[in-house]
Order: C-alpha cells, then structure tokens, then sequence
C-alpha cells in the first residue's frame, strides 16, 4: 500500500504544476569541469561559493570555475571558511587542511594532517565546524577536536547521521542514540528526545531563541526547546516524507529541504508560503546532497549530478517552470476565480487565487491557436484569437461570426453598448443587443489593421501602424464611417513618421515617438512634448509602450528599456529603470502584456510563457546589497607564460603596494564580481591613474592588460555596475613599477662612485697637464714676443708707408683739384674777355645799323647770334668743367633733347627755375612744366630729387 501511494504520489507531482516557480541556473560538470558529485557549500565573506567536489575543492566567483585538489586526491567531503584566518578547511578521506586564500602565489593548500598521526584511520570528515578557537571534525563514527597541532578524540559505537553547531553548542545525531550534545568533555544524551531514537536526523537546524528543529528523513520536521520535543506541522509534510529528505538549510527566514528523490521544497516562514522545484521545473537531477543559503537569499544545490542555483530572494519567478508545454506567453487575466492564458498555443486556465498547492493547468475547449488579446467587457471575457473573437465560460469558448483574427477590444466611451475591435480585416462594431454582444459593422472609409489603437475623450480613434504610421480618424455620428482621416508626422509635431505608438496615461491620450513622450495640442492641431512624463528620464525613452497598473503604477518598455515608475502618495512618481531589466530579453517585442493581479503583483509575458513579478521586492531592490567588485589575480606578462604575483578572493583589500622591477612592467589585472542571479549581469570600468586619460566604457570584460609601463607609482581602479541592480562598487590597486637597473639608487650610487672617481683622474690629469703645458707656454710665450715683436716693427714699416701714400694721394688730389680750379678760372677769364670783344664787336656792328635803321632783321638776327654765343660759352666752360657731363648724360639718356640737356646743365649748377627761366627766354610756369618732362624721361620715381640726381650723376 506505501509503494502504491508513492507511485500515485509521484504521478500527482509529475502530472502537476505548483503555482509559480523560482529562476535555476544550472551547472553541469561540463560548466564546471570537475567530478559529478558535490558534498558540502560555503561561501567566504567576498561573494565566492566553493563546494565539496569529488575532484577537490571547487571554486565559482560568478564568472569562473576552479578546482584545487585536496593532498591525497580523495573526494573532498566538506568545507568551511574561517573568518578569523581568512582560509578555507577542507576535510576528505584521511586528510585534512586549509587553502590559503588571500596570499601572492594564488591559492596553497596546507595539510593537517601530520597532528592525526597517533590515529589510525580517521576516515571521511563529512563537517567541519569551529567554536572559539577549536575545529571539530565529524566523521563516520567520530568526533575530533583539533586545536594547534593537538587532536582530541570523542568516539561513538554507531554511524552519525549530522551534527550541526546551533546556539553556539554541537550536537551529533544517529539512529540508535537520538541527538547528543557536547557538554564539557563529553557528548551527553540531549533531554527529551527519546522520540527521534530510531529515526534518521538529517539536519538540525537554528529556530527562534534557543530552539531547534530536527529534520528527518521520512518523520518529518520535529521542534525542540530544551524542554519539549513535537512536530512541526507543515502542509508540505506529505511531500517532504514520501520524498526522504536528505539535507537542509535555514537562513532564519525561509527552510530548504534537499531530498533524494523529489528535488528542493523551500517554506517560507513568514507568509507560510512554498516552492517546490525539481527536474520538471529546471533541475538538473532531483537528488539533492547538500544546500546552503548564500548572502543573497538565495540557494546552491550540490546534487548528485551537477549543482543547480536557484534564485527564490528576486522579483521573477516562471508561472510554467522550465518544461514549458504551453507556448510563448500574449494575454492574462483573472476572471471569475480562473486566471485564464492566452499563449501561441492556445487558451488556458488555473484555479485562483494560487496557492501552495498544487495546480493543474487546463485548456479551454476548441481554443488552440494563437491568443493575442483577453478582456472583461460588462462582465463578459472577450478573447482576441486567430480565428476571431470569442467569449469566454468557464472552460468553453463561443465565437463570434463575421470577425476574423482580432488583435484587441476596447470598449467605446461614449457609446457604452459598443465595443470597438480591431480584425485582420480592420475596426469593427460590436453591439450589445438582448443582453449578448454580437457583430455589428465594419468602419467603412479605412481599412488599415492594428492592435495600436485608442479612443479619445472626444470620440476620435487614435491608431499605430507599425509600418505606416499614426493615424487620426474622425467617425460620423452613427459611428459607421469614417469622416476624416489625418497622418501625423514630421509636420505635426513628431521628430519621424515611424515608431510613433498611442498610449493611455490618467484617462487621456498620450504618445511615445523618437525623442521622448508626446501629448495633442488641440488648439494648434499638433504633437507637442509631454513633460509630465518626460522629466523622470535622464534620457528621454524612444518609441516606449506605457501601461498604467490599476494603481498608479506605470511600466515602460521599448527596445532599450524596461523601467516602472512608482505612484506616491503626493501623485509624483518614482522610477526605477534597472530592476526589471531582466525581462528586457525575455518579453516578446510588440506585444507585451501586463496583467496586474493586485498592488504587488504582476503576470508579464515572454517567450517562455509567463513571469510572476513580485513588485514588493521591486520596490525594496535599491536595499538589497551584492557582492563587491575585488581584484582576483595579477599577472606580469613580460615572459611568455604569465607568472601570478598577487591573488585574492574579495575578502581583505589590499594593504600595501606591489613592487615591480622595470623588465616586469606589463601586467594583466583580472577583476571579478560574484554575481549569481543572472549571467553576464555585472559592467565593468576601469581607470590607471597617471597613464589612462578616463575610464574605459563599460563591459562584460573583467580583465585588462597593460604593456610597457613606464617607471613610476600606479594606482589601478576598476568600478563595477549590475544592470539589475542599482549602485556601483569600485576597488582599487596600488603597484609601482621600480626604475630600471641603470636608474636605480644602487646604480646612481655606483654613478656617483665613478664620477668622483672620474673628477679625480681628471684633477690629477690636469694637474700633470698644466705642469707640462707650464713649460710649453713660457716657451711659446717668448718665441710668440719675439715673433710679435717682429710683427709690430713690420706693421709699424707698413703704418708709416700707409700715411706716406696716403698723405702723397691727398697732396696730388689737393694739386690736382687747385690746378684744374686755376685752370678753369682762367679759362673763363680768357673766354670772358673773348666774349666780351665779340659783344663788342656784334654790338659795334649794331650800331651801324642803329642810325639810319637799315635793316631791322640784320639787327635782330646779331642780337641772336649774341644770344647763341653767351650760350655756347656757358655750356662750354659747364662741360670743361665738369669733365664731359653732358655726354655721359647723352648716353644714359640718349632721349634727351638739347634743350632737355641745357636745362640739365642748369640743374647741375645748382641754379633755381627762376634763375633758368631767363637763360632758357621761358618762363618759371615752362620751366617747371620743362622738369616735370624730364622726370618723366629719366623715368625717376617720386622720391628722388631731381636736382639731387642731375648733381650725383
């Protein structure tokens, strides 16, 4: 009859659904690269989870896997973290030691085993405890308490089946004694639980003050308080006793059950609710080894095949689990104690409310195909669908006819007893009569198909085409037509013609465009910015579908963004864009569905069917801390196989700073945060002070590498952000790269060294050079007096031949210029008395004609040739004079006429234009118009003076 009940049990479990189910990450030892089976888990105060492997300790710090092998290669059994030390314990068959992990060779193990030497056989170490500053180690049939090299041993006639340290005591358990706990020297009996003698403890566990639960494997959850021993009434207990419990796990608020054959049972003690997951539900095996809580809430299985993490302390859990058998997930809503969903498969529905029992999940009947819209109308459920629109009883279906595929409904504001739709065929009617909706019209004049569409408080219908853009439609009173139809684009008030979507916000329409929210100016007929909404956006959201919860609450998504923004009491809002970001890849584009259960919980559709969002732990996330960012390994690069020189594991900060010699100045920094939840949710920046210009973008690269570093002090950086998660952690690096052994102090010592060595050779050097060069130099210095002395007699000789030509050349110039001086005054002596004996003879002559006045031409013509002959005679002492002059002028000039030359001559002798006018019978106006022609035939600019020229040529 037993064998029966947990066949038909288990057929119950496997045929069945819980109510929602908890995000696995599941690990195989294909991930991990190491043995099968895991034992025990711990997590060290960094973030870095290591189980009990059967190759080893196993390492995962969120990003990386890692095996270190125990001494004697066995299958380690057990581990724990010593926060006093820094180390991490680990206990195997026969063997017993620590891993260093905080030092600068990365991590070194440390036997222990040489204090066990005085005992035979110590067997498998299955816990490893501390209290004060003593171990405990539980093995097979023993107990051993190590402290400094000096083990104590408490031995026991029968197997234990767990020991565990609560309330600071430990306590040890098997079959045929019942609990035990240490007290002084000895184990004694624990009072009042004679009833667990015969049953398997599996796990004793902290409750409360000073109480204590036993778990069992088939009895059971027993509570104990030092005084009374009863069970602890579960409504898991059926499940957990025909499962046989294995192991257990508490973190004050929640009680994780690893069983053999029926996967994890968590109750929560708070609200009494409970998860159940096994191998229909994302595990990879149902036998669970070992569990333990980490910091975040959170549960790591070691299974007996693989390690499965799974995420209970989130805002998501899967309403389907991981074995989906229903589809992706379009449409959801309670109605009449159902929750009814619509999926690429069909229609289905589950009891409601959810609870901790069991589920199934129905059909509906004749509903398979695709879902795309649920509604309540005037109490009636509407289902868009494929085929078109049906309304909804219990688990039945009836269609409408004359309507194809339908997208959406939406009952019409200020016609109450018509519901407008949208087919693959476009708008229609439908129309309450007799108490039953039925189909009424097609819109006539716009035939284009959405499931983008809204009415407005004025009666207009606002629709989205995902291609052709946004629409307004005008009907006509009867609502049978449409009147009018307006695009709005780029000359309406939008910044595109695409990606323009009709929204909904507080009773009014609004839009999402390219840049940001938008509302309809009526009075200048156009789009205009919606700062309302668009203030809470450091960067206005493009193209964002927005639904308002019930309460207030708004929820963006857009291909970038998954936020909500929370209504407060004052009606403003607070937005948190990072929290739901997790469902950024899961939903599906366009058509998204949010069915809002009540104030803290959501139903959101993806491509796996449908998440449950617990929005109470949305709004507490911003409290919810991670791990820290740490730098893990350093390498220097400089060889060709990297050589590690500081490891760490999160849990110090690093204390002094790394010193490198300059032929090892490229280094690789790896950094990590342990970041469980979700992969590749952690972003990280980093910086190097003094030789980066800023930080780097953002990226899933948790690794940087630097070559060639320069000589100098360093200061490393590195930040870290989780895109599900608000805040930001940041540690940095200190290093110095030494200068190079040419710029030690050593060698500037050894410089200074050989310098003075040097300045001393040279003083010597010098000393013994000036003392030759002493002797040279007197004797040079006489032969150069005496060649100097030579040197001033002949430079003397040739001064005074110098003064004698000098003073010979100035006596000849001076003779020379007093000779032709006399020359010429004599000259004009001569010439001036020949002129005056031709006047008068010319003038003797004219007198003969002045009588009788004979001939007046005669007369005139002698007075010219008097004229001429004056000329002429000027012109020929001017030339006697000055040594040719008028010919040299002739021939740099040959233009020149011979008046042109007579009044160069004039020039030369300095006579002013009212001196010339005369000799040349013109007057000052025609000699100055005579100088300006010849300027212009000597082609001279403006700044030479003409007298100048003519005086210097």
């Amino acid at each position: 009859m037993r064998t029966f009940l947990l066949i038909l049990l288990f057929l119950f479990v496997h045929n069945s659904v819980y109510s929602i189910y908890p995000i696995v990450r599941n690990f195989s030892k294909t991930h991990y690269k190491s043995g099968t089976q895991n034992w025990d888990i711990v997590q060290n105060p960094g973030g870095c989870i290591y189980f009990a492997n059967n190759n080893g300790v196993l390492e995962f710090d969120g990003k990386d896997w890692a095996t270190y092998p125990i001494a004697n290669y066995t299958n380690v059994r057990s581990v724990f973290y010593d926060n006093d030390s820094k180390r991490l314990y680990a206990g195997a068959f026969n063997e017993f030691g620590y891993y260093q992990l905080e030092n600068n060779g990365g991590v070194v193990y440390q036997s222990l085993i040489r204090a066990f030497d005085s005992i035979k056989d110590i067997s498998e170490i299955w816990k490893i405890y501390k209290i004060e500053h003593s171990f405990y180690l539980q093995s097979n049939r023993d107990v051993y308490k190590y402290n400094t090299d000096t083990v104590q041993t408490y031995h026991f006639n029968h197997k234990i089946d767990c020991s565990a340290v609560v309330h600071n005591s430990l306590l040890v358990s098997n079959r045929e004694e019942g609990p035990m706990i240490l007290t002084g020297n000895s184990f004694m009996s624990l009072p009042y639980t004679d009833e667990l003698i015969g049953k398997k403890v599996c796990a004793i566990l902290p409750y409360e003050k000073n109480k204590m639960l036993f778990v069992t494997d088939f009895h059971g959850v027993y509570l104990y308080d030092g005084k009374h021993l009863e069970p602890l009434p579960l409504d898991i207990d059926p499940f957990i006793k025909q499962s046989q419990v294995f192991c257990a796990a508490t973190d004050g608020k929640s009680i994780a059950f690893g069983t053999v054959a029926n996967g994890l049972f968590v109750k929560n003690l708070s609200d009494n609710s409970t998860l159940h997951v096994n191998t229909f539900s994302g595990m990879q095996n149902n036998t669970v080894l070992s569990v333990g809580f980490d910091r975040s809430g959170n549960l790591w299985l070691g299974l007996d095949k693989g390690i499965d993490y799974v995420i209970i302390n989130t805002p998501e859990f899967s309403l389907f689990g991981s074995e989906n058998l229903y589809g992706s997930g379009y449409a959801s809503l309670v109605y009449k104690d159902k929750l009814y969903l619509g999926t690429n498969q069909g229609l289905y529905y589950m009891d409601y409310p959810l609870n901790n029992q069991q589920q199934t999940v129905k059909s509906v009947q004749d509903m398979k195909g695709q879902v795309w819209y649920l509604a309540e109308i005037d109490n009636t459920l509407f289902c868009g669908h494929d085929r078109g629109v049906f309304i909804i009883t219990g688990d039945r279906a009836e269609r409408i006819p004359q309507v194809n595929g339908t997208w959406k409904l939406v009952r019409m504001k200020n016609r109450p007893d018509y519901i407008l739709g949208c087919s693959y065929d476009g708008l229609f009617f439908l129309h309450k009569h007799g108490g039953r909706w039925e189909f009424s019209h097609y819109l006539k004049g716009f035939k284009e198909s959405s499931g983008m569409f809204a009415e407005d408080n004025d009666g207009t219908i606002w629709m989205t085409h995902w291609m052709k853009g946004l629409f307004r439609l005008t009907l006509d009173a009867q609502a049978d037509s449409v009147l009018n139809v307006e695009y709005f684009a780029e000359d309406r008030g939008f910044p595109t013609s695409r990606n323009n979507l009709v929204n909904q916000f507080r009773n009014r329409i609004v839009f999402s465009s390219d840049a940001g929210f938008y509302k309809f100016d009526l009075t200048r007929n156009k789009a205009v910015l919606f700062d309302k909404l668009n203030k809470y956006f450091a960067t206005l959201p493009a193209a964002a579908h927005l639904y308002e919860s019930p309460y207030g609450d708004l929820f963006f998504m857009s291909g970038t963004l998954q936020a909500v923004a929370f209504r407060n009491s004052d009606h403003t809002y607070t937005l948190d864009s990072i929290s739901l970001n997790f469902l950024q890849d899961k939903r599906i584009f366009g058509f998204e569905n949010i069915n809002c259960i009540d104030r803290n919980h959501l139903l959101f559709s993806t491509e796996n069917g449908f998440s449950w969002i617990n929005l109470d732990k949305v709004r507490t996330n911003e409290k919810k801390q991670g791990n820290s960012v740490f730098i893990k390994n350093i390498y220097l690069t400089n060889n060709n196989k990297d050589s590690l020189i500081y490891g760490s594991r999160g849990t110090i900060e690093q204390p002094f700073v790394i010193k490198l010699p300059f032929k090892y100045n490229s280094l690789r920094f790896e950094f990590v945060v342990p970041e469980f939840e979700k992969e590749g949710a952690v972003e990280y920046s980093y910086f190097l002070e003094d030789y980066d210009k800023e930080w780097s973008s953002y990226s899933m690269t948790n690794m940087k590498e630097y070559t060639k570093l320069p000589q100098g002090s360093y200061t490393f950086h590195v930040r870290a952000k989780n895109k599900f998660r608000p805040g930001m952690s940041e540690t940095t690096c200190h290093f110095e790269v030494l200068p190079p052994w040419y710029l030690s102090s050593v060698a500037y010592y050894a410089y200074f060294i050989l310098f003075s060595m040097l300045v001393w050779l040279l003083v010597r050097f010098d000393k013994m050079r000036s003392r030759l060069k002493e002797a040279e130099v007197e004797f040079r210095k006489e032969e150069e007096m005496r060649e100097q002395q030579l040197r001033f007699e002949e430079d003397a000789r040739k001064r005074e031949q110098e003064i004698v030509m000098l003073k010979n050349q100035t006596l000849e110039y001076n003779l020379r210029h007093k000779s032709q001086d006399l020359a010429t005054s004599t000259m004009n002596l001569i010439r001036k008395n020949e002129i005056l004996l031709k006047i008068k003879e010319d003038l003797d002559k004219l007198y003969t004609y002045v009588p009788g006045r004979e001939d007046e031409a005669k007369m005139t013509k002698v007075l010219g040739k008097i004229q001429k002959d004056i000329r002429e005679n000027i012109e020929h002492n001017f030339d006697m004079v000055y040594e040719d002059y008028l010919k040299r002028l002739g021939e740099r000039f040959p233009q020149l006429t011979v008046g042109d030359k007579r009044l160069c001559a004039y020039l030369k002798m300095d006579l002013c234009s009212k001196d010339i006018a005369p000799l040349l019978n013109m007057s000052v106006r025609s000699v100055e118009m005579a100088r300006y022609r010849l300027r212009k035939k000597m082609e001279l600019s403006r700044d030479v003076n003409l007298t100048d020229f003519l005086q210097h040529f």
